[in-house]
Protein backbone atom coordinates (compact mmCIF):
# COMPACT_ATOMS: atom_id res chain seq x y z
CA UNK A 1 0.00 0.00 0.00
CA UNK A 2 2.81 2.16 0.93
CA UNK A 3 4.52 1.95 -2.39
CA UNK A 4 1.53 2.64 -4.51
CA UNK A 5 1.24 5.73 -2.80
CA UNK A 6 4.86 7.00 -3.79
CA UNK A 7 4.12 5.89 -7.39
CA UNK A 8 1.33 8.19 -7.57
CA UNK A 9 2.63 10.78 -6.26
CA UNK A 10 5.41 10.82 -8.76
CA UNK A 11 3.24 11.31 -11.98
CA UNK A 12 2.56 15.04 -11.48
CA UNK A 13 6.29 15.42 -10.24
CA UNK A 14 7.39 14.18 -13.67
CA UNK A 15 4.82 16.27 -15.81
CA UNK A 16 6.05 19.54 -13.53
CA UNK A 17 9.54 18.79 -14.25
CA UNK A 18 8.59 18.69 -18.32
CA UNK A 19 6.65 21.75 -17.66
CA UNK A 20 10.22 23.33 -16.35
CA UNK A 21 12.15 21.92 -19.37
CA UNK A 22 10.03 23.40 -21.87
CA UNK A 23 10.06 26.70 -20.77
CA UNK A 24 14.26 26.92 -20.35
CA UNK A 25 13.90 25.65 -23.65
CA UNK A 26 11.95 28.39 -25.02
CA UNK A 27 13.69 31.22 -23.22
CA UNK A 28 17.27 30.06 -23.93
CA UNK A 29 16.82 29.80 -27.56
CA UNK A 30 19.34 31.64 -29.12
CA UNK A 31 17.41 33.88 -32.32
CA UNK A 32 15.14 35.69 -29.69
CA UNK A 33 16.28 39.63 -29.53
CA UNK A 34 14.47 42.26 -27.34
CA UNK A 35 15.95 45.71 -28.18
CA UNK A 36 14.79 49.11 -27.09
CA UNK A 37 14.99 51.97 -30.17
CA UNK A 38 14.02 54.83 -28.67
CA UNK A 39 12.98 56.91 -25.79
CA UNK A 40 11.02 60.12 -25.30
CA UNK A 41 9.49 62.86 -23.03
CA UNK A 42 5.80 64.58 -22.75
CA UNK A 43 6.19 67.13 -22.64
CA UNK A 44 10.10 67.23 -24.44
CA UNK A 45 11.15 69.65 -21.91
CA UNK A 46 10.50 68.92 -18.62
CA UNK A 47 9.88 70.81 -15.32
CA UNK A 48 10.52 69.95 -12.01
CA UNK A 49 7.25 68.50 -10.08
CA UNK A 50 5.66 68.42 -13.39
CA UNK A 51 3.80 64.83 -14.46
CA UNK A 52 6.45 63.72 -17.29
CA UNK A 53 5.80 60.61 -19.59
CA UNK A 54 8.55 58.81 -20.23
CA UNK A 55 7.76 56.62 -23.55
CA UNK A 56 9.50 53.72 -24.20
CA UNK A 57 9.81 52.36 -27.61
CA UNK A 58 11.24 48.70 -27.91
CA UNK A 59 11.24 45.80 -31.11
CA UNK A 60 10.97 42.62 -31.12
CA UNK A 61 14.31 41.51 -33.63
CA UNK A 62 14.23 37.73 -33.35
CA UNK A 63 14.19 35.67 -35.71
CA UNK A 64 11.39 33.23 -34.43
CA UNK A 65 8.40 34.31 -33.02
CA UNK A 66 8.71 34.75 -29.13
CA UNK A 67 5.58 32.73 -27.45
CA UNK A 68 6.29 33.67 -23.93
CA UNK A 69 6.08 36.94 -22.44
CA UNK A 70 9.63 35.94 -20.81
CA UNK A 71 11.38 39.39 -20.68
CA UNK A 72 8.94 41.38 -22.39
CA UNK A 73 7.00 42.04 -19.24
CA UNK A 74 9.06 45.02 -17.66
CA UNK A 75 11.45 47.66 -18.44
CA UNK A 76 13.85 48.05 -15.49
CA UNK A 77 14.17 51.87 -14.27
CA UNK A 78 15.19 53.95 -11.41
CA UNK A 79 16.56 57.25 -10.91
CA UNK A 80 16.56 58.94 -7.26
CA UNK A 81 15.51 61.93 -8.59
CA UNK A 82 11.87 60.29 -10.49
CA UNK A 83 8.87 59.42 -8.66
CA UNK A 84 6.97 57.05 -10.52
CA UNK A 85 3.28 57.11 -10.65
CA UNK A 86 2.01 55.09 -13.32
CA UNK A 87 3.99 52.11 -15.12
CA UNK A 88 1.91 50.61 -17.87
CA UNK A 89 2.84 48.53 -21.15
CA UNK A 90 1.01 49.61 -24.44
CA UNK A 91 1.03 48.58 -28.07
CA UNK A 92 1.12 45.08 -30.25
CA UNK A 93 1.30 41.96 -28.81
CA UNK A 94 3.13 42.99 -25.48
CA UNK A 95 2.09 39.71 -23.76
CA UNK A 96 3.45 37.26 -26.03
CA UNK A 97 1.84 33.83 -25.87
CA UNK A 98 1.55 30.85 -28.31
CA UNK A 99 -2.13 31.76 -29.29
CA UNK A 100 -0.79 35.29 -29.78
CA UNK A 101 3.43 35.51 -30.69
CA UNK A 102 5.19 38.63 -30.78
CA UNK A 103 6.56 38.15 -34.55
CA UNK A 104 10.22 39.63 -35.79
CA UNK A 105 9.96 43.45 -36.69
CA UNK A 106 6.93 44.01 -33.77
CA UNK A 107 7.27 47.38 -32.14
CA UNK A 108 5.34 47.79 -28.81
CA UNK A 109 5.97 50.61 -25.95
CA UNK A 110 6.04 51.00 -22.57
CA UNK A 111 4.84 54.37 -20.91
CA UNK A 112 6.30 55.42 -17.34
CA UNK A 113 4.59 58.32 -15.76
CA UNK A 114 5.74 60.60 -12.87
CA UNK A 115 7.81 63.72 -11.76
CA UNK A 116 10.71 64.63 -11.52
CA UNK A 117 11.91 65.93 -8.26
CA UNK A 118 14.79 67.97 -8.81
CA UNK A 119 16.38 70.02 -11.72
CA UNK A 120 19.89 70.02 -13.68
CA UNK A 121 21.16 67.32 -16.05
CA UNK A 122 19.50 63.73 -15.56
CA UNK A 123 21.26 60.51 -17.55
CA UNK A 124 19.01 57.93 -17.04
CA UNK A 125 19.65 54.14 -18.03
CA UNK A 126 16.22 52.00 -18.60
CA UNK A 127 16.80 48.18 -19.76
CA UNK A 128 14.61 46.00 -21.15
CA UNK A 129 14.40 42.53 -19.69
CA UNK A 130 15.75 43.68 -16.64
CA UNK A 131 16.17 40.15 -15.22
CA UNK A 132 17.57 38.56 -17.95
CA UNK A 133 14.79 36.05 -17.98
CA UNK A 134 15.57 35.59 -21.84
CA UNK A 135 18.81 34.72 -23.26
CA UNK A 136 19.40 36.79 -26.51
CA UNK A 137 21.12 37.03 -29.50
CA UNK A 138 22.55 40.49 -28.87
CA UNK A 139 22.29 41.33 -24.90
CA UNK A 140 23.87 44.07 -25.01
CA UNK A 141 20.96 46.19 -27.12
CA UNK A 142 18.61 45.91 -24.10
CA UNK A 143 19.73 49.00 -22.33
CA UNK A 144 19.08 52.42 -23.17
CA UNK A 145 20.47 55.61 -21.80
CA UNK A 146 18.61 59.02 -22.46
CA UNK A 147 20.27 62.60 -20.99
CA UNK A 148 16.74 65.02 -20.69
CA UNK A 149 17.73 68.47 -18.56
CA UNK A 150 15.15 69.40 -15.97
CA UNK A 151 13.74 72.62 -15.26
CA UNK A 152 12.74 74.57 -12.59
CA UNK A 153 9.68 77.08 -12.24
CA UNK A 154 11.58 80.93 -11.76
CA UNK A 155 14.00 79.42 -13.81
CA UNK A 156 15.65 81.78 -17.00
CA UNK A 157 16.40 80.12 -20.00
CA UNK A 158 17.10 81.33 -24.25
CA UNK A 159 18.16 79.49 -27.11
CA UNK A 160 21.55 79.47 -28.20
CA UNK A 161 21.05 81.31 -31.23
CA UNK A 162 19.03 84.36 -30.06
CA UNK A 163 19.51 86.67 -27.17
CA UNK A 164 15.91 86.86 -25.65
CA UNK A 165 15.62 85.47 -22.01
CA UNK A 166 12.28 83.99 -20.80
CA UNK A 167 11.35 82.94 -17.29
CA UNK A 168 9.66 79.75 -16.44
CA UNK A 169 6.89 80.56 -14.13
CA UNK A 170 4.26 78.41 -11.99
CA UNK A 171 2.06 78.31 -14.93
CA UNK A 172 4.41 75.70 -16.46
CA UNK A 173 4.63 78.74 -19.41
CA UNK A 174 7.94 80.71 -20.88
CA UNK A 175 7.32 84.13 -20.18
CA UNK A 176 9.87 87.07 -22.07
CA UNK A 177 11.17 89.52 -20.51
CA UNK A 178 10.67 92.26 -23.48
CA UNK A 179 14.06 94.52 -23.11
CA UNK A 180 17.26 94.39 -20.69
CA UNK A 181 15.60 97.35 -18.90
CA UNK A 182 12.49 94.98 -17.57
CA UNK A 183 14.82 92.09 -16.82
CA UNK A 184 17.17 94.36 -14.68
CA UNK A 185 13.91 95.65 -12.74
CA UNK A 186 14.04 92.20 -11.30
CA UNK A 187 17.66 91.35 -11.39
CA UNK A 188 20.51 93.48 -10.17
CA UNK A 189 24.68 92.42 -11.46
CA UNK A 190 25.85 92.13 -14.92
CA UNK A 191 25.33 89.44 -17.24
CA UNK A 192 27.93 87.27 -16.61
CA UNK A 193 26.82 87.54 -12.66
CA UNK A 194 23.04 87.61 -12.04
CA UNK A 195 21.27 88.44 -8.64
CA UNK A 196 17.73 87.63 -7.75
CA UNK A 197 17.80 89.27 -3.97
CA UNK A 198 21.80 88.15 -3.82
CA UNK A 199 21.55 85.18 -4.77
CA UNK A 200 23.35 84.06 -8.15
CA UNK A 201 21.02 82.89 -10.49
CA UNK A 202 22.38 81.54 -14.35
CA UNK A 203 20.14 81.27 -17.57
CA UNK A 204 20.10 77.97 -18.75
CA UNK A 205 20.72 77.11 -22.30
CA UNK A 206 17.84 75.02 -23.94
CA UNK A 207 17.51 73.12 -27.38
CA UNK A 208 14.76 74.43 -29.96
CA UNK A 209 12.62 71.53 -29.29
CA UNK A 210 12.75 71.90 -25.97
CA UNK A 211 11.77 75.48 -26.29
CA UNK A 212 8.65 75.01 -28.19
CA UNK A 213 7.22 72.57 -25.88
CA UNK A 214 7.13 75.32 -23.43
CA UNK A 215 3.71 76.95 -24.19
CA UNK A 216 4.31 81.09 -24.47
CA UNK A 217 2.81 83.14 -21.37
CA UNK A 218 2.07 86.84 -21.10
CA UNK A 219 5.40 89.31 -21.73
CA UNK A 220 7.40 90.05 -18.15
CA UNK A 221 6.32 93.58 -17.52
CA UNK A 222 8.73 95.93 -15.53
CA UNK A 223 8.56 95.64 -11.66
CA UNK A 224 6.17 97.47 -9.57
CA UNK A 225 8.08 100.57 -7.99
CA UNK A 226 11.35 99.78 -10.00
CA UNK A 227 11.25 102.27 -13.10
CA UNK A 228 9.47 104.85 -14.44
CA UNK A 229 8.78 104.43 -17.81
CA UNK A 230 7.47 105.90 -21.58
CA UNK A 231 6.74 104.50 -25.09
CA UNK A 232 8.58 106.33 -27.98
CA UNK A 233 4.85 107.02 -29.31
CA UNK A 234 4.30 109.44 -26.27
CA UNK A 235 5.99 112.31 -24.20
CA UNK A 236 4.31 111.04 -21.23
CA UNK A 237 6.39 109.47 -18.59
CA UNK A 238 4.32 106.64 -15.91
CA UNK A 239 5.30 104.75 -12.37
CA UNK A 240 4.46 101.45 -13.02
CA UNK A 241 2.40 99.93 -9.59
CA UNK A 242 0.22 97.01 -8.79
CA UNK A 243 -0.27 94.19 -11.53
CA UNK A 244 0.77 96.04 -14.78
CA UNK A 245 -0.79 99.02 -13.68
CA UNK A 246 0.57 102.70 -14.83
CA UNK A 247 0.08 105.91 -13.09
CA UNK A 248 1.00 109.22 -14.96
CA UNK A 249 3.51 110.83 -13.30
CA UNK A 250 3.29 115.01 -13.17
CA UNK A 251 6.94 117.32 -13.43
CA UNK A 252 6.40 118.39 -10.28
CA UNK A 253 5.94 115.08 -8.44
CA UNK A 254 8.53 113.38 -10.00
CA UNK A 255 11.15 116.28 -9.40
CA UNK A 256 9.47 116.02 -5.57
CA UNK A 257 10.45 112.51 -5.11
CA UNK A 258 13.07 111.81 -7.32
CA UNK A 259 15.13 115.16 -7.74
CA UNK A 260 16.04 117.48 -10.43
CA UNK A 261 17.10 115.15 -12.98
CA UNK A 262 13.85 113.01 -12.79
CA UNK A 263 13.32 112.34 -16.00
CA UNK A 264 16.88 111.29 -16.99
CA UNK A 265 16.04 108.11 -14.79
CA UNK A 266 13.06 107.19 -17.36
CA UNK A 267 13.27 103.72 -19.49
CA UNK A 268 11.74 103.03 -23.09
CA UNK A 269 9.22 100.04 -23.58
CA UNK A 270 9.38 99.62 -27.26
CA UNK A 271 6.16 100.30 -28.99
CA UNK A 272 3.68 97.45 -29.25
CA UNK A 273 3.97 96.78 -25.34
CA UNK A 274 1.89 98.87 -24.53
CA UNK A 275 -1.33 96.83 -24.32
CA UNK A 276 1.28 94.81 -21.47
CA UNK A 277 0.18 97.35 -19.26
CA UNK A 278 -3.05 99.48 -18.29
CA UNK A 279 -3.13 102.77 -17.31
CA UNK A 280 -5.12 104.17 -14.40
CA UNK A 281 -5.40 106.25 -11.32
CA UNK A 282 -7.34 103.61 -9.56
CA UNK A 283 -5.61 101.76 -6.35
CA UNK A 284 -2.65 103.78 -5.91
CA UNK A 285 -1.85 105.47 -2.63
CA UNK A 286 1.31 106.16 -1.51
CA UNK A 287 1.04 107.65 1.97
CA UNK A 288 4.49 107.99 2.80
CA UNK A 289 5.35 110.04 -0.59
CA UNK A 290 8.03 107.96 -1.33
CA UNK A 291 7.37 106.84 -4.89
CA UNK A 292 6.05 103.52 -4.09
CA UNK A 293 2.34 102.58 -3.76
CA UNK A 294 1.21 101.27 -0.16
CA UNK A 295 0.40 97.87 -1.37
CA UNK A 296 3.65 97.51 -3.39
CA UNK A 297 5.48 98.28 0.02
CA UNK A 298 4.04 95.70 1.79
CA UNK A 299 3.65 92.83 -0.55
CA UNK A 300 7.25 93.40 -3.13
CA UNK A 301 9.42 95.70 -0.74
CA UNK A 302 8.56 94.64 2.83
CA UNK A 303 9.08 98.52 3.80
CA UNK A 304 7.16 100.84 6.05
CA UNK A 305 4.39 102.74 3.73
CA UNK A 306 3.91 104.83 6.39
CA UNK A 307 7.50 105.98 6.67
CA UNK A 308 9.10 107.77 3.77
CA UNK A 309 12.88 106.17 4.26
CA UNK A 310 12.18 102.66 6.09
CA UNK A 311 15.85 102.32 6.69
CA UNK A 312 16.95 105.68 8.01
CA UNK A 313 19.83 105.92 5.34
CA UNK A 314 18.59 109.81 3.73
CA UNK A 315 17.23 108.08 0.72
CA UNK A 316 13.24 107.47 0.24
CA UNK A 317 12.24 103.94 -0.48
CA UNK A 318 11.23 104.48 -4.18
CA UNK A 319 15.02 106.34 -4.82
CA UNK A 320 16.35 103.26 -3.71
CA UNK A 321 13.57 100.91 -4.85
CA UNK A 322 14.18 102.92 -8.85
CA UNK A 323 18.34 102.75 -8.73
CA UNK A 324 18.17 99.04 -7.81
CA UNK A 325 18.82 99.42 -4.27
CA UNK A 326 16.94 97.42 -1.05
CA UNK A 327 15.42 100.04 1.06
CA UNK A 328 15.44 97.76 3.96
CA UNK A 329 19.36 97.81 4.18
CA UNK A 330 21.27 100.81 5.81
Amino acid sequence: MKSKFIILMAVPLVIVLSVFIFRKNVSAATDQDLLIESVSFEPAQPITNQTVKIIIRAKYIGSSSLTSNTGVNNVAFSHKDFQTQISSLTGASVVPSPAYPLYSGTYFTYTIVGKFTDTGAKSLVLKIDGANALKETNETNNTFKPQVNVLKIGGLIKLPTDPAVYIIKSDLKKHLYVNEPTFWSYHTGSWSNIKLDDWPIFIQEVSQTAFDSLPIGNNIVVKAGSRLIKFPNSSKIYTVFGDAKLKLMTDQRGADIYGADWKNKVVAIQNGFEADYTITESGFVDSDNDGLADDDERNIYHTDPAKADTDGDSYKDGVEALNNYNPNVY
